[in-house]
């Protein structure tokens, strides 16, 4: 063990004559304790809501979705679709036909979404399908229709019930325009755990919507979207523009981060703001890191000299104390690090931070601590504490044993 780390450690073992100093370099420890472990778990955070709404918003939306250029529905979807799954990186393409409708049930209104599906092409694409917590996909028929949890229990409709969707089209009748209206069994309800996807859409067949959207299915393959799932779901830029430029160029293409580009945008902005206000914490305990040195240079005066007159140049005296700082930094790291990553796992496993869906679209925090995180913290404390150090050190080396002995 290197002669200036013994010398550190005796140091901070020592009892002093001036309490203070004990005092303060308890303050420091804690203090970058609490600074790393409040930025760990505040990065947890952020990371586990990124991460949680990404995975949902990548179950309940399309990885890319195909449109038309001039805002009119896509018609031979089927040929269009057999082509896109073609394209390497595309795992399944499915239609949909979206239309706004009043939803009722006889006792509730509520405006919703409604997305026309085929359900053999979905069930490859989406994961919805898979989230029912009632119905089965097997008793999904003709005249059916799937509805999100949040949307049943606003509206109190259940499993089995008859729900009329009006839409906004309207059709020429003797007594003049009137809306279209069908009607349709509950046939599911799901909860993709997303708030607003469950509370404002529903899946229908598709020959359905295309009706209440005007169109004849007999006659028409018309369709407004196509939307895509993708084996990796960070090239869908990239793949969105070879879909085009391959299979179809007639239509333009949006993905799923340009259509949650402000949602992920404000989680960035949110972590750099993290890092800038917590990490004045961490710079306030190395302030406090610099009292204690200061202090100790003047409670060791004598010792320094001592030191200095036996051999020790200037060199190991500085290291003396910045080794001093390193190790109150290292501890108070090294608690930090253990402390945050505890709380986080703690939150996350027993979901202790509950929060409003209709706000924030999940019904509590989730935490997803990483190591990665933990250790660009740990090393960004230990260099602050580090830094501290500089000046102490440097003062400490620069007394004269003589000057220093001369009154003692």
């Amino acid at each position: 063990m290197p002669f200036e780390f013994i010398v550190a450690l005796r140091y901070l073992r020592a009892k002093r004559k001036q309490a203070a100093v004990s005092v303060i370099t308890g303050i420091s420890v804690v203090g970058v304790a609490a600074g790393v472990g409040a930025l760990i778990v505040a990065l947890a955070m952020n990371t586990g809501f990124t991460a949680d709404l990404q995975t949902k918003l990548l179950g309940a939306q399309p990885h890319i979705t195909l449109l038309t250029q001039n805002g009119e529905g896509i018609l031979n979807y089927r040929d269009i679709i057999a082509r896109v799954e073609q394209v390497e990186g595309v795992v399944a393409a499915a239609p949909a036909l979206h239309q706004y409708v009043l939803l009722s049930n006889g006792f509730k209104n509520a405006p919703v979404l409604m997305k026309g599906i085929v359900p053999e092409f979905e069930a490859r694409r989406s994961t919805v399908l898979e989230s029912l917590v009632e119905g089965r996909m097997e008793d999904f028929g003709e005249h059916s229709l799937l509805m999100g949890e949040e949307l049943a229990n606003s509206i109190g409709s259940f499993l089995g019930d008859v729900v009329q969707a009006q839409s906004i089209e309207t059709v020429v009748t003797p007594a003049g325009r009137v809306p279209r209206r069908h009607e349709f069994d509950l046939g599911g309800i799901f909860r993709t755990g997303l708030y607003e996807y469950d509370a404002q859409y529903v899946l229908a067949p598709l020959w359905k919507v295309q009706r209440l959207s005007g169109y004849d299915p007999d006659t028409s393959d018309q369709v407004s979207s196509i939307e895509i799932q993708i084996a990796d779901p960070n090239l869908s830029e990239v793949l969105g523009q070879r879909i085009i430029d391959e299979a179809a160029p007639a239509l333009a293409f949006t993905d799923w981060k340009t259509q949650n580009r402000g949602v992920f945008q404000a989680l960035q902005l949110e972590r750099l703001a993290m890092w800038l206000a917590i990490g004045l914490i961490v710079l306030v305990a190395s302030l406090n890191i610099v009292g204690t040195l200061v202090m100790m240079v003047v409670e060791k005066t004598r010792d320094i000299a001592v030191l200095m007159s036996m051999g020790a140049t200037r060199r190991n005296i500085r290291r003396v104390f910045i080794a001093q700082g390193v190790i109150i930094g290292t501890i108070g790291t090294a608690s930090g690090v253990f402390l945050g990553n505890l709380i986080a796992i703690v939150c996350d496993r027993y979901q202790l931070i509950r929060l409003a869906e209709e706000v924030w679209s999940i019904d509590h925090v989730p935490f997803d601590p990483s190591w990665t995180d933990s250790a660009v913290v740990a090393a960004a404390a230990i260099l602050v504490s580090y830094l501290a150090t500089l000046y102490p050190s440097r003062s400490a080396s620069s007394l004269e044993p003589v000057e220093s002995l001369r009154y003692e």
